[in-house]
């Protein structure tokens, strides 16, 4: 049972099974702590509102108010379109779950009648005021050149490669800084490629000419090779769908980590066909998996995707197939 006076803090320990009321002296310092705590957020929140109306003023040739209440702001990579209606109710009723946390985003060509959208996300703290999260999500939209490659910004990343693609675009130059400091990355436009390190002395080709394929092709060069050499013509088509080669940025990242990645992943870390492909040509990888495909349970159309399905049967088959290859590479 429920003690109030545990809950008030109003029992004697000396008098054991008797509740005494907490003094009127107590209790009144008690509201006027909780009111002067109220009143503070109160005052910390009406600077802050101060502060995003500031922002908006001094920000005016990028900021703009439409008749809606909507906020326009001009990036450097898109135009967006804020909810601010949205956001007022969800602070003036924190139980309102309209908030504003889809933001159209528009390209920079002009402001279209169907919009792509993106959850965008900044960091807060349970201190931030209302109004500093406001002011803070604005500001990182007006410098989305420099926020959409922040870690938490993959919704925005998605949506702005939605609307642009591969194509030299507003992304094209912070994009070409970002990753050649992070895998030392070269787009060459003029043939549609990107090239990059991965693990190991390979590197890796992405090329993103094909108007016809779903994915990528994609070729890797081996350590004192000056040839490139094919893995896959279409990488969508001819993996599995595994979320590692799913998208620009996840593609990028899982191949820079390859092939030393490989040799410690699980079934579901990475695409059942691409490790293949590596260990078939990459003996070290090789030797690690055949323990998993040489086990008495083994069964290639047993293996599972990352969604817990099982694979496709073409894709069972083109497993078999790099499994013998395995073999032979490690047996040889």
């Amino acid at each position: 049972m429920v003690r109030w006076g545990d809950i008030f803090g109003d029992d004697d320990d000396d008098d054991v099974g008797v509740t005494k009321p907490v003094s009127l002296d107590e209790q009144q310092q008690r509201r006027g702590s909780m009111l002067e705590t109220m009143l503070m957020m109160s005052e910390a929140s009406k600077r802050a509102a101060y502060w995003v109306e500031e922002i908006i003023s001094n920000n005016e040739e990028r900021m703009k108010l439409d008749k809606d209440g909507r906020l326009l702001i001009t990036g450097h990579l898109a135009f967006y379109r804020v909810n601010i209606n949205a956001f007022l109710s969800k602070f003036n009723n924190p139980f309102d779950y309209n908030s504003f946390d889809s933001v159209e985003v528009h390209p920079k060509s002009g402001l279209v009648e169907s919009p792509k959208t993106a959850c965008v996300q900044i960091r807060t703290s349970g201190a931030m005021p209302a109004y500093d999260f406001l002011g803070g999500y604005i500001l990182g939209l007006m410098n989305d050149s420099a926020s959409w490659l922040e870690e938490n910004m993959h919704p925005l990343r998605r949506t702005l490669f939605d609307i642009y693609g591969m194509s030299r675009s507003p992304l094209t130059e912070s994009l070409s800084r970002y990753l050649a400091q992070s895998v030392g990355g070269v787009f060459n436009w003029q043939e549609d490629t990107f090239t990059f390190n991965g693990t190991n002395g390979w590197k890796w080709r992405i090329n993103f000419a094909n108007p016809l394929a779903q994915g990528y092709e994609i070729k890797y060069q081996k350590p004192r090779q000056s040839w490139w050499n094919l893995m896959f013509s279409d990488h969508t088509k001819e993996t599995t769908g595994h979320h590692t080669m799913s998208g620009f940025f996840g593609l990028v990242e899982h191949l820079s980590e390859a092939p030393k990645f490989l040799r410690t992943a699980s079934e579901w870390e990475t695409d059942p066909i691409f490790i293949r492909e590596v260990a078939s040509v990459y003996p070290p990888l090789a030797k690690v998996l055949i323990h998993r495909i040489d086990a008495e349970d083994y069964s290639a159309d047993r293996i599972y995707s990352f969604y817990d399905e099982p694979i496709e049967s073409d894709e069972a088959v083109r497993v078999s197939i790099l499994d013998d290859i395995i073999r032979q590479t490690v047996w040889a």
